[in-house]
């Protein structure tokens, strides 16, 4: 799956570049975009990037554990449903300690990450456990896909969170969420194999 998500990542760099950058006054902050899938395997969703930063060094310096993107689903009585969200295997790419590359992989939680106040489905990026290690700044590229179509573009206040130690901070989202729109259609087995594909 990675050269779906370097295609995805490589067509987002491209926008990212024309978003206007953001106050890095907090330990975390971050741009989102969202296009419709091109792939027909992937018909009706919708592709989703975010390109996440960090800064820890005035919270003492220590390095990213995860970062957590939420969803603002709290409400939506089908956001935890099979289907309406696909993963790339690995998430996502980032940054390390001296510049060594290092894969991100996405984790859901329908009830919210418990390490922050915010209720309602969020999407987890956590660092492969490896070699190398996430710094004390850097940045992580992440994408999944979703079949709810995306807000208007806005500043999300505090929908970022980073967990670095036993310390949390959240920081602004520019960009877009997924919007909640459920349809009555049941994930087919069909539509599972193409699902699970995205794991082979």
């Amino acid at each position: 799956m990675r050269r779906g998500l370097a295609f995805a990542a490589l067509g987002a760099l491209a926008c990212f570049a024309l978003l206007p950058d953001l106050a890095a006054a907090d330990a975390v902050w971050g741009t989102g975009l969202a296009w419709e899938a091109i792939d027909p395997a992937y018909e009706g969703y919708w592709v989703y990037c975010y390109h996440i930063y960090w800064d820890t060094t005035e919270y003492g310096g220590h390095g990213l554990s995860h970062t957590t993107v939420y969803l603002a689903l709290s409400e939506c009585v089908c956001a935890c449903d099979p289907g309406y969200f696909v993963w790339y295997v690995p998430a996502g790419v980032g940054y390390g300690e001296g510049g060594c590359e290092l894969d991100f992989f996405a984790e859901f939680d329908c009830q919210g990450d418990p390490h922050f106040p915010l209720s309602g489905p969020t999407v987890k990026f956590e660092p492969e456990e490896q070699s190398c290690e996430p710094g004390e700044v850097g940045w992580v590229h992440a994408c999944y896909l979703s079949l709810f179509p995306p807000s208007t573009h806005q500043v999300f206040e505090d929908h970022l969170g980073i967990k670095f130690a036993q310390n949390v901070e959240t920081g602004d989202l520019d960009g877009v969420l997924p919007v909640c729109e459920c349809t009555s259609t049941p994930v087919t087995p069909g539509t599972w194999s193409t699902i699970k594909g995205l794991y082979r």
